[in-house]
């Protein structure tokens, strides 16, 4: 955890360009929240990382990311969550999954008018949790509570495979 603390310090201290917060060059809460609703459409409609999201509160994931980001860009620090390492200790995170996670968040950033130079801000600060969430087997999930599953599905349309 200490590691994945570390890089969000790391981060919310470069996220200041021109003595700008990223959080005031995007437009404050208000585009973040604008952001994550068009991201949170696609990840539930979506048959694949949908099945990651079963059963948990679309408001609350919304709210907890809003707060997350909004903490990292310079914004106010009313997040209180785990820390990403930790939130997804027990979900096997491949590098496809995280590729289209993230083309998912480049689309709608660009759906919510974001700027260019503002969505390669956002996406690098995204990109930089990468390295802590990756897993290359389910040996290295863990459960964060007694209740948990390991939750690893396949991709039901086999994006982004070699043939």
């Amino acid at each position: 955890m200490l590691e994945d603390t570390s890089l969000a310090t790391t981060l919310e201290a470069s996220a200041t360009q021109g003595g700008t917060k990223l959080f005031d060059r995007v437009g404050g809460r208000a585009t973040l929240e604008k952001v994550h609703e068009i991201f949170y459409d696609k990840i539930y409609a979506d048959p694949w990382l949908g099945r990651f999201f079963a059963g948990i509160d679309r408001s609350h994931i919304e709210s907890q990311q809003t707060d997350f980001m909004a903490m990292l860009f310079g914004g106010p620090k009313a997040y209180s969550g785990r820390m990403p390492i930790d939130a997804h200790e027990h979900i096997m995170i491949t590098e496809e999954l995280f590729a289209f996670r993230s083309a998912l968040l480049r689309q709608a950033l660009a759906e919510a008018g974001v700027a260019p130079a503002e969505m390669t801000d956002w996406l690098r600060i995204d990109m930089a949790f990468k390295k802590v969430l990756i897993k290359s087997s389910t040996t290295e999930c863990k459960k964060r509570f007694f209740t948990d599953e390991i939750l690893d599905f396949a991709d039901p349309a086999r994006r982004n495979r070699a043939s």
